[in-house]
C-alpha cells in the first residue's frame, strides 16, 4: 500500500514538475525585463519568479485588476501609487514561484521517503507561502502607521509655528518636510512635489491622505483642504487644536503598544517559572521515591 501511494506522488510530482517548467519558461522573458528591479533582488530566492509570471500570464491575471486591489493598496502605502502595479505584479509572482515550487518538489520528497505526511507537510508550506507575502506587506503597512501616529503631532506643532511666524503653507509645509527624514517627512516630500508638478494643493492633499490612509492624516488633510477652501485665517488655530488631539492619540498609541509587549513578554515568564517550578519539584520527588 506505502509502495502505491509512493508512485502516485512520485507520477505527480513528476507531472507538475513538467508544467512548472513550461510555465517557468513562459514566464522568463518577463522576469528578465524586471531582473534588475531592487524590489526584485531584495525577495529570496528571486531566480525561481519566471514560474510566477508565466502562471499570470497563463491565468489572464492583472495586478492593476479589482482582484488585486486589497493587495495594491497595502502595498501603495509602502512604495507609493505610482510603482503599486508593478509591486503587486512582483509580490504576486513572488508568491505563485514558492507555492508552485513547494508542490511538486513536497510530492517528490514524500515519494523518496516513503511518506505522506512529508508530502501533506510540504504541501501546506506552499499553501502557507501565499500569505507569507502579504503578512509581511501588512506588518511593513502597520508599522508605518505606528511611525506616523508618533511623528504627527510633532510635525503639526512645527507647521503651525511656521504659519505663525508668517509663513504661506505651501512654504510652511516644504520647510518642514526638508527637515525631517522620516516616512511621514518623505510623504510629504512627495506632496510638495506633487505641487510643484502642477497638482492642485487639495488634490496632493487628498493624495497625501491616500498614501497614509490613517485616521489621523486624513483628519489633518482634512484640515487642510478645509481651510484652503475657506482661506487660511483660522488654519493657525485649526491645528493648534488637532495638535493638541494628536498629542493625545500618541499618548495612547505607546500605551497599547506597552501593554501588547508586556502581553508578548506573559508567556515566555510562564515557561521559565515552568521550568524553574520543575527543577526544584522533580528531584525533591526522586529523593522521596
Amino acid at each position: 500500500m506505502k509502495a502505491d501511494y509512493s508512485l502516485v506522488m512520485a507520477a505527480a510530482g513528476t507531472l507538475l514538475s513538467v508544467i512548472w517548467l513550461a510555465v517557468y519558461m513562459k514566464g522568463i522573458a518577463d522576469y528578465r525585463q524586471m531582473s534588475s528591479s531592487k524590489a526584485l533582488q531584495r525577495l529570496k530566492f528571486s531566480g525561481l519568479f519566471p514560474a510566477g509570471f508565466g502562471i499570470m500570464k497563463c491565468c489572464g491575471m492583472n495586478a492593476g485588476s479589482s482582484r488585486f486591489a486589497s493587495r495594491r493598496d497595502n502595498i501603495t502605502e509602502i512604495y507609493g501609487e505610482h510603482y503599486a502595479v508593478f509591486y503587486t505584479l512582483i509580490h504576486t509572482a513572488a508568491q505563485l514561484s514558492y507555492a508552485s515550487f513547494l508542490v511538486p518538489v513536497s510530492l517528490l520528497a514524500g515519494a523518496a521517503a516513503g511518506s505522506v505526511m512529508t508530502a501533506a507537510a510540504g504541501i501546506l508550506s506552499a499553501a502557507l507561502m501565499l500569505y507569507v507575502i502579504d503578512g509581511e506587506v501588512k506588518k511593513k503597512v502597520e508599522e508605518k502607521h505606528g511611525l506616523v501616529m508618533c511623528e504627527l503631532p510633532d510635525i503639526i506643532v512645527r507647521l503651525t509655528l511656521l504659519l505663525n511666524a508668517g509663513m504661506v503653507l505651501r512654504d510652511a509645509w516644504n520647510t518642514v518636510a526638508e527637515s525631517t527624514d522620516t516616512a511621514l517627512g518623505r510623504e510629504m516630500r512627495q506632496t510638495g512635489s506633487d505641487i510643484r508638478n502642477g497638482m492642485p494643493e487639495t488634490e496632493a492633499f487628498n493624495s497625501f491622505a491616500q498614501r497614509c490612509r490613517t485616521r489621523e492624516i486624513r483628519k489633518f488633510s482634512g484640515a487642510l483642504v478645509q481651510n484652503l477652501k475657506k482661506g487660511s485665517a483660522g488654519l493657525s488655530v485649526c491645528l493648534q487644536n488637532l495638535a493638541d488631539e494628536q498629542w493625545d492619540e500618541k499618548k495612547n498609541y505607546i500605551r497599547r503598544k506597552s501593554a501588547a509587549s508586556e502581553q508578548k513578554l506573559l508567556f515566555p515568564m510562564l515557561m521559565i517559572f515552568t521550568a524553574i517550578i520543575m527543577m526544584i519539584i522533580v528531584p525533591v520527588f526522586t529523593n522521596m521515591m
